[in-house]
């Protein structure tokens, strides 16, 4: 965290030095916009990180023309025996570029560092992945595609690749939305992480006013109960609730 806002620091800076000329530039402006969520199951790709408990969520990211960076953090629980050893909260730093390519469609290329402070040397949760995603919008729908790879996923599990495609739909006159997504994870040592590859999927509707925003979505994978981390319930369908503001 301490890294990001000094890298959003050295930025302020630089265009401060820089004078007036830049200081003028919308392209150059520097923003920052933050969340905060309270959720009834932490998900990530399907599967609860939380023992299916509830979590606590936030987040803010800087961004300068088309860069990024931002941090992001949850509460979790993967329910390790040891409590000594046992993680707590997720905290993800993340950066990239977002530019248009016209009317073809909208560039991401960025990455996210998934680190989970606290936890003992017996595991090796932590793990960088890269992604590049390409979205298109049309009147109130959008269509969107991405993909991302880690050399080394979570639990020193080799390298993974995820794909994945989504949609949204805002319902025009009403501030409710729909959304739906699919993904495929691929990992190169399955024993290692607990499951075999696997596809996930997510719909879901949200309603947001004056910076609240209230979702629920049938979140879940197509493993069963025996190929879920040696007989777990954690990558079953499930309804996620939420409850957002922007800060």
């Amino acid at each position: 965290m301490n890294a990001r806002v000094w890298s959003l620091t050295v930025v302020a800076g630089l265009l401060v030095l820089a004078g007036p000329a830049v200081a003028q530039d919308a392209e150059l402006a520097l923003s920052f916009s933050g969340e905060a969520a309270l959720t009834n199951d932490y998900t990530f790709r399907g599967i609860s990180q939380t023992s299916e408990d509830p979590a606590v969520q936030a987040g803010i990211t800087g961004g300068v023309g088309n860069v990024y960076l931002g941090t992001w953090g949850s509460s979790l629980d993967f329910g390790e025996a040891d409590a000594a050893d046992r993680a707590t909260a997720e905290v993800d730093i993340f950066g990239g570029i977002a530019a248009s390519l016209g009317a073809a469609a909208d560039l991401d290329v960025g990455f996210v560092y998934y680190m989970y402070p606290g936890t003992g040397g017996t595991y090796d949760y932590n793990f960088v992945e890269f992604a590049l995603g390409l979205s298109r919008s049309f009147s109130n729908v959008s269509a969107g595609v991405s993909a991302a790879y880690s050399p080394e996923f979570f639990a020193a599990s080799g390298s993974a690749v995820y794909m994945s495609g989504s949609l949204g739909l805002d319902i025009p006159t009403t501030n409710l939305s729909l959304s739906a997504s699919i993904g495929r994870q691929s990992i190169d040592d399955n024993d290692a992480f607990g499951t075999p590859d696997y596809v996930d999927y997510s719909i879901g509707a949200s309603l947001s006013t004056l910076g609240i925003s209230l979702g629920a979505a049938a979140v879940g994978t197509d493993l069963g109960k025996g190929d879920c981390f040696g007989g777990s319930d954690l990558c079953t369908t499930r309804v996620v609730m939420s409850l957002g503001m922007e800060l």
